[in-house]
């Protein structure tokens, strides 16, 4: 991982950095340059985050799993846990399929063009087309093409884990909360049964048993949501203001790109 972080620095950061120098008096060359600085920087964030917070989410994880076997076995709490984590599986792998065709058909289109055309085509990420065009020439081809399959790879690994592990803990959190309401509901179907006989001291109980767990879960929740608080700050703080830059760049080269180059950008940054 580290490797593929040092290639994709230098395919994309290093390597525009030292283009901005050469052409900074040019003020559309200029922007066009800090689009794509500020587009590439936005994985790479990512990547810096998830090798700086390994502990915290160490933390994370412990917290999951110790909230996990809090729940009562065979409980309609637990049931819907279960249930809404089965969910979060489903999406998870639904985006790492969209992903992966994504960022395959994206690799595959300049190499398929490549060998069966006229042209030399380099492969690129979703979002940008500057690859599917053959007016992007560079003396050493095939180092070019080698170097930006591997950045992209990267890029594609490091954002959909990015992704994959947001939807997991906001299920996780989700989960905690139905829980807690399962719970509630369950308070309120033994008070209603209570209504209509006789009450002893087993029922009673069982109801005090369950509002204790309704307030420690509640307790248990309230931390683990500022644990993934103080996770997700720093980082969706840096990447929406590196896509506020990729927006504003974006708009500033409108007269030398074409309608279809700034919507992809522009979705893609949404």
């Amino acid at each position: 991982m580290t490797l593929f972080g040092g290639i994709f620095l230098y395919v994309g950061s290093f390597s525009q950095l030292i283009y901005l120098v050469q052409v900074y008096p040019d003020k559309l060359e200029s922007f066009k340059v800090m689009n794509c600085l500020s587009a590439t920087l936005v994985p790479f964030s990512k990547y810096i985050f998830m090798m700086t917070s390994r502990t915290r989410l160490r933390n994370v994880f412990e917290m999951s799993s110790k909230g996990l076997s809090l729940i009562p076995r065979g409980s309609n709490a637990y049931v819907k846990m279960m249930q809404t984590l089965r969910r979060g599986r489903y999406t998870s792998w639904f985006v790492i399929v969209n992903q992966i065709f994504s960022h395959v058909t994206y690799l595959l289109m300049p190499f398929l063009l490549t060998v069966f055309g006229n042209h030399r085509y380099l492969p690129t990420t979703p979002g940008d087309s500057y690859g599917l065009t053959p007016k992007y020439e560079t003396p050493f081809y095939e180092a070019t093409f080698v170097l930006t399959s591997i950045g992209t790879a990267f890029s594609a690994i490091n954002q959909t884990g990015y992704i994959v592990l947001f939807i997991a803990l906001l299920n996780q959190e989700l989960g905690h909360f139905y829980v807690i309401t399962e719970t509630l509901k369950d308070i309120c179907k033994e008070l209603e049964n209570k209504e209509n006989h006789n009450e002893n001291s087993h029922e009673a109980n069982t109801i005090e048993d369950k509002l204790k767990f309704c307030l420690k879960h509640h307790q248990f929740l309230i931390t683990y949501h500022n644990e993934i608080q103080k996770l997700y700050k720093m980082i969706f703080g840096a990447h929406f203001l590196m896509m506020t830059v990729v927006l504003v760049t974006t708009l500033q080269t409108l007269n030398s790109w074409d309608m279809a180059t700034t919507v992809l950008t522009a979705a893609t940054g949404i």
